[in-house]
């Protein structure tokens, strides 16, 4: 993992894509992991693994087998990402953007994810490009799939059940800062794109 400082400064360089200060907890990294069957997981996607804190855990309980894909904008934590899990079979690290994912894995032969974990700071990206992601995201799923979202808020989940309808939720007060966990399921129609889409978090 990049030291304390480095991972301040990735945030303080670009907040809209490292989301926090700090690397989450090892209470959140639970929380985020409980709800994936990795029995039969065979494609989990992270977006913006950071440092790797939620991808050692995802390694640590998968099946070898399982493919994991880690998706990230920042340069140095995806020269990072590389380096700490070269000799891991099934990581692919991929520099893009979430909602470029789809064509990445039909490269490596792979039709869609079981699970997708994400704490992308919605509330500071662009809200078109919030919108992609999640829309990318919900035909990137299989239609038993699972989206396990992580926020530091609450104020985005009228977008996020646009796409999705949520199945549970928790909140985990050992973080800094507490973070709500929620589990999503893709919705199999369309969102609508009405006048609401601009306005950030509605």
């Amino acid at each position: 993992m990049l030291p304390l400082p480095s991972f301040a400064e990735e945030f303080f360089r670009d907040p809209a894509t490292v989301g926090s200060l700090i690397p989450s907890s090892r209470e959140l990294t639970n929380k985020v992991v409980e709800p994936i069957d990795f029995a039969s997981a065979k494609c989990i996607v992270e977006y913006g693994p950071g440092t790797g804190v939620f991808t050692d855990r995802l390694v640590e309980l998968r099946r070898p087998e399982t493919v994991l894909v880690l998706v990230e904008v920042n340069e140095r934590f995806v020269q990072l990402l590389q380096e700490r899990y070269a000799g891991q079979p099934n990581v692919h690290v991929l520099h893009c953007s979430a909602d470029q994912t789809g064509p990445e894995l039909q490269r490596l032969g792979i039709q869609g994810a079981d699970y997708v974990v994400c704490g992308l700071p919605f509330s500071s990206l662009p809200l078109t490009l919030g919108w992609r992601i999640l829309d990318h995201t919900r035909q990137l799923l299989l239609p038993d799939g699972k989206l396990i979202l992580f926020q530091y808020s609450q104020q985005n989940k009228k977008l996020f059940e646009k796409f999705f309808h949520l199945l549970e939720e928790g909140h985990v007060l050992l973080n800094l800062p507490p973070a709500y966990v929620m589990v999503y399921a893709p919705n199999t129609e369309e969102p609508l794109h009405d006048a609401e889409a601009t306005e950030s978090g509605s």
